[in-house]
């Protein structure tokens, strides 16, 4: 008897060992084994205010007349004062006449076969006389500006002898929203003049621009729409 009673004893521990383990594994079962982990809240989205059931939009806004257009870029704030550099006359020629539209202004740029220091006068005035005889150079349009550039054109020089030298009062250039026509207005002593007919008085600018690359330089005249 005094044997089995420590067996007996063992016996009940061990038997309720296992109840124990047993009953801490139902216990976990009904545990989540992963847990849930919600995302950080971002920046609220932009809202706008429209009728109800509809989807917000951005308003597109309505592009101004230079935007998008580095040809004409600060057209709004040329004005219609005379334009004037003061040089000797180069001896480069004149060779070339061209326009162009864009989308704030007209441009008209005359070629030189050269290099330099570039003297002209830009202006507004009733009416362009043909250097040297005086004759009148009507053009199209409301308004008339004379350019006159110290240079001669290419008759002066025969380095283009093919071509056949300007005649006084012809067209060289036009057409555009602004530009009507470019008309020869005669050479004179290296000083070469163009009548510049536009639409109305519109504010305009010069600039002088060098392309040493190719030896040449262009004279241009922007007019604003």
């Amino acid at each position: 008897m005094s044997v089995m009673r420590p067996i007996r004893i063992f016996a009940t521990v061990l038997l309720l060992a296992s109840l124990a383990l047993t009953g801490c594994r139902a216990s976990q079962a009904h545990e989540p084994t992963t847990s849930t982990i919600r995302p950080r809240a971002g920046p609220a989205a932009p809202t706008t205010n429209g009728p109800a059931g509809t989807t917000p939009t951005t308003a597109a806004r309505s592009p101004s007349p230079t935007t998008g257009d580095p040809v004409c870029a600060g057209a709004q704030s040329w004005d219609t004062s005379p334009k004037q550099v003061i040089a000797s006359p180069m001896a480069a020629e004149l060779y070339n006449v061209r326009a162009a539209t864009h989308r704030a202004c007209d441009r008209v740029v005359f070629d030189l076969n050269g290099l330099g220091r570039v003297g002209y006068l830009v202006r507004y005035v009733p009416t362009v006389h043909a250097d040297p005889s005086d004759r009148p150079i009507p053009v199209a349009g409301a308004a008339t500006l004379q350019v006159t550039i110290q240079a001669p054109d290419f008759r002066e020089s025969g380095h283009q002898a093919w071509r056949t030298p300007w005649q006084l009062g012809q067209r060289l250039a036009g057409g555009g929203t602004t530009l009507r026509e470019v008309r020869f207005a005669g050479t004179f002593e290296h000083v070469t003049t163009f009548a510049v007919g536009v639409r109305t008085r519109r504010p305009f600018r010069v600039l002088v621009l060098p392309d040493s690359a190719n030896h040449i330089t262009r004279l241009v005249v922007d007019v604003a729409h």
